[in-house]
C-alpha cells in the first residue's frame, strides 16, 4: 500500500477486472469515475499533496470525459470473396482501428497485435449451422527507432515485412489479402453457406514498471462486430 493508502498488491487485479466488467456493460465511466472520486476523497484530506490532488482531478476528468476522446467503433468492410480450385480466398479491410493513443504507442516502441478471425459455416435448419473451418491469425507491428522502421509480421505471409511510414504499417496491420480456407470437408450442394469474420486488438502489454500507472490502456482496445459474407452459389 502507498503513503496514500490507495493501492495494494490486489489492486491491479481488481482495476483489470472493472475495466472488463465496465467494457462489458457499457458503465465503464461510472465505475471508473467512482474509483477516481474516491481517489480524489483521499487526497483532499492529506492537504500536503498538492501535486497528487491535480493529478487526481485531472485523472478523474479523464474518466469522465466522453468516449469519442478514447475509441472508436472498428469495423470490417470491403469483405470479397472468391474460389479457386475448392479453396476459398478472402479479402477485407478493417477500418477505424487505430486511435491517436494508439498510433502513439507503436511509434514509442510498444508491440501491438491485431487477430482475425474466419469461420466457414453452412447453414442448416435442424439443428446449429455446420462449421466447416475456423481461422485465428495475426498482424504485428514494432517499430524500431534505430533504424526508424516498422516491421509488420503477417502471419498468413509466414515472413516480416519492413515499412518505412506509419501510414504505410496502418495499411498493412488492417488489411487481410486473400487468405485461403480449405473447408473440413465438401460443402452440401444447394444449400446456402456464409463466412464470420471479425478483427479485434490484443491486450497491450507495458514495460511493467508502467504498466499499473497505465491501467487504462485498455481503453485504446477494438473490437468489431461478427459480420456475415454470403457466400456466392
Amino acid at each position: 500500500m502507498t503513503e496514500l493508502g490507495l493501492w495494494s498488491s490486489s489492486t491491479p487485479l481488481l482495476l483489470e477486472f472493472v475495466c472488463i466488467l465496465g467494457k462489458r456493460s457499457g458503465g465503464f465511466r461510472l465505475v471508473m469515475a467512482g474509483f477516481g472520486f474516491r481517489i480524489l476523497i483521499n487526497l483532499v484530506k492529506r492537504k500536503d499533496n498538492k501535486k497528487w490532488l491535480a493529478g487526481g482531478m485531472a485523472f478523474l476528468f479523464i474518466l469522465i470525459s466522453p468516449p469519442p476522446a478514447f475509441c472508436q467503433k472498428a469495423s470490417i468492410k470491403d469483405i470479397n470473396v472468391k474460389r479457386t480450385n475448392g479453396v476459398w480466398k478472402v479479402s477485407f479491410n478493417v477500418e477505424n482501428c487505430f486511435t491517436e493513443k494508439m498510433e502513439e504507442a507503436i511509434q514509442s516502441g510498444i508491440r501491438t497485435t491485431f487477430t482475425f478471425y474466419i469461420n466457414l459455416y453452412q447453414k442448416r435448419s435442424w439443428w446449429k449451422d455446420r462449421k466447416m473451418a475456423s481461422h485465428e491469425f495475426h498482424h504485428t507491428v514494432q517499430y524500431h527507432p534505430i533504424q526508424k522502421v516498422y516491421q509488420v509480421t503477417l502471419e498468413e505471409n509466414h515472413s516480416p515485412l519492413v515499412a518505412s511510414g506509419l501510414v504505410e504499417a496502418k495499411k498493412l496491420m488492417s488489411r487481410v489479402k486473400e487468405f485461403e480456407i480449405r473447408p473440413s470437408s465438401p460443402s452440401e450442394p444447394e444449400i446456402p453457406a456464409y463466412f464470420r469474420i471479425k478483427a479485434e486488438l490484443d491486450p497491450v502489454r507495458l514495460p511493467l514498471h508502467l504498466e499499473y500507472l497505465f491501467f487504462f490502456v485498455s481503453l485504446w482496445d477494438f473490437e468489431t462486430d461478427w459480420y456475415v459474407k454470403p457466400l456466392p452459389p
